[in-house]
């Protein structure tokens, strides 16, 4: 009688160790990487439409570009028409014919504000589709552009008459370009407390020429709720993350942070970061070199952005 209470209890044991080792399986995994694609892909969308909009208004003449508005005098407003197809696709966009409508307000030679609306080009991930983007502050220096965007400026109704319709006071023009006087962080823990993304645009000089741009993202911030795995929100930053138009399946330098912020009422809270190295190779992978919490056990591994999905 005692030895079947023994293997009854030892039976018990197993059961609920094997029990635990499944909720711990399940309790860590790999970090998110949908609100870091996300992010790269509309900076590389607005990136490449902001380039674009201020060679034009500069007097070049791109092809697959038709521009009306005359800024021979300033202030003025022009609208700049992007075609994207086969000869002239978007970085990371899946292929698809479409068009790119870029409206501007350009107070003076060196600086615009934009608004911009992509029509049938398909810059997606899983849970999130680029459609507009709305009055960005734009500053030109020498063959350089910054760009600041955050979550407030993204997919308004881009059906609405009134998006392109740039008719800003003296006040909300002044408030625009005061955005661009916020400090960058230089710290991946400081920006993923700020709500807001600075592109800096290196033209390298080809002004007509845009496949050789290289686009640099720092800051951080949502542009729409991401739950993770375990049901954690996400926040996210970015550090001097590099895109280049030669790759399209990874940034090719910077520094990109996963915060896991919420904790869930189970027995193992969600709480975790990660940080993302991206290199070099054009493979679609990012090195995790720091993980903590969640993420604990993809310390050193390399995941998949799916930017090319």
């Amino acid at each position: 009688m005692l030895n079947k209470a023994k293997i009854c209890i030892s039976l018990l044991l197993v059961l609920i160790f094997a029990g635990s080792c499944k909720k711990v399986k399940e309790y860590f995994h790999d970090p998110e990487t949908e609100p870091v694609s996300q992010v790269i892909k509309t900076s590389a969308a607005i990136g490449y439409s902001v380039s674009v909009a201020m060679s034009v208004m500069s007097g070049e003449q791109p092809p697959h570009v038709i521009s009306t508005g005359d800024c021979s005098n300033f202030p003025c407003t022009f609208l700049v028409y992007i075609n994207v197809n086969q000869d002239n696709p978007l970085l990371f966009g899946d292929g698809a014919v479409g068009e790119i409508v870029v409206a501007g307000l350009r107070p003076d030679e060196d600086v615009a504000i934009m608004t911009i609306v992509f029509t049938n080009v398909n810059i997606r991930t899983q849970s999130f589709t680029l459609l507009s983007v709305h009055t960005i502050p734009v500053i030109k220096e020498e063959d350089r552009i910054m760009v600041v965007f955050s979550e407030m400026d993204i997919n308004f109704d881009p059906d609405s008459d009134a998006l392109l319709n740039l008719d800003l006071s003296q006040n909300e023009i002044d408030s625009e370009f005061s955005r661009l006087e916020r400090e960058r962080p230089e710290d991946l823990y400081v920006a993923v407390e700020q709500n807001a993304y600075f592109i800096n645009i290196d033209q390298k000089n080809t002004f007509d020429y845009f496949s050789d741009d290289l686009y640099a993202i720092t800051g951080g911030g949502q542009l729409i709720e991401v739950i993770g795995a375990s049901g954690g929100i996400i926040q996210q930053a970015m550090l001097n993350v590099e895109i280049e138009s030669g790759c399209h399946r990874n940034p090719v330098d910077g520094y990109a942070l996963i915060k896991n912020t919420s904790a869930e009422e189970r027995r193992f809270p969600e709480l975790g970061t990660a940080v993302f190295d991206f290199h070099d190779r054009c493979d679609g992978m990012a090195d995790i070199s720091v993980a903590t919490g969640v993420y604990l056990r993809s310390n050193g591994k390399s995941v998949p952005l799916d930017l090319d999905n």
